[in-house]
Formats: C-alpha cells, sequence, structure tokens
C-alpha cells in the first residue's frame, strides 16, 4: 500500500508542477476544467508549485513538515479563482499600468 501512495503522490506532484510552471510562464491554464474559473493564472501557477513541492516532500520530511507549503499552494490557487480579473480600458491595457510605449 505504500508503493501505492508513493506512486500516486509523486504522480500527483508531476503533474501539478508542470501545470504550475506553464501557468506562471505563460499566463495559460493547461488544466481544461480550471480554465474558466481561473482569472488570475500567475498567482494559481505559483499556488500549484507550491503544493507540487508539498506533495514531494511529504516522503522526505518530518511528520506535517509539508503541511505549510500545502496550505499556502492551496490558498494562492483558491485567492486565484475568488480574486476578480483585473479590469482593462477600452485600448486593451489594465488599469493603472504604466505607459510603457514611450
Amino acid at each position: 500500500m505504500s508503493t501505492f501512495f508513493l506512486v500516486v503522490g509523486s504522480g500527483m506532484a508531476l503533474v501539478l508542477g508542470a501545470a504550475g510552471a506553464v501557468a506562471l510562464v505563460t499566463g495559460r491554464i493547461v488544466l481544461p476544467w480550471f480554465r474558466g474559473s481561473v482569472s488570475r493564472p500567475g498567482l494559481w501557477g505559483a499556488g500549484a508549485l507550491l503544493l507540487a513541492g508539498g506533495l514531494a516532500a511529504t516522503r522526505r520530511m518530518p511528520s506535517g513538515g509539508s503541511m505549510p507549503l500545502v496550505l499556502v499552494g492551496l490558498s494562492l490557487m483558491t485567492a486565484a479563482q475568488l480574486l476578480e480579473e483585473p479590469r482593462q480600458t477600452r485600448s486593451g491595457r489594465t488599469v493603472g499600468s504604466a505607459n510603457r510605449s514611450k
């Protein structure tokens, strides 16, 4: 039974880590069931990377040592889904962003 949890946990950590890295770098959500609900892909990607790190470190850390990584990752992923999208002007720029075209 222990080998089963090692394989499943490692697989989940790899998938979440890859999806988080893609979301953090490109700003796109790879997992199709999260695409419509995530308004801030960078924040979601950072949370997914922390969650993947917590899952991967579960076997290597003492009891409960990886729990802060998992909790912070889950809270960042939740915040990415609950926060509103940044407002944009009619030109497509985000409100409050500096004018970088000069």
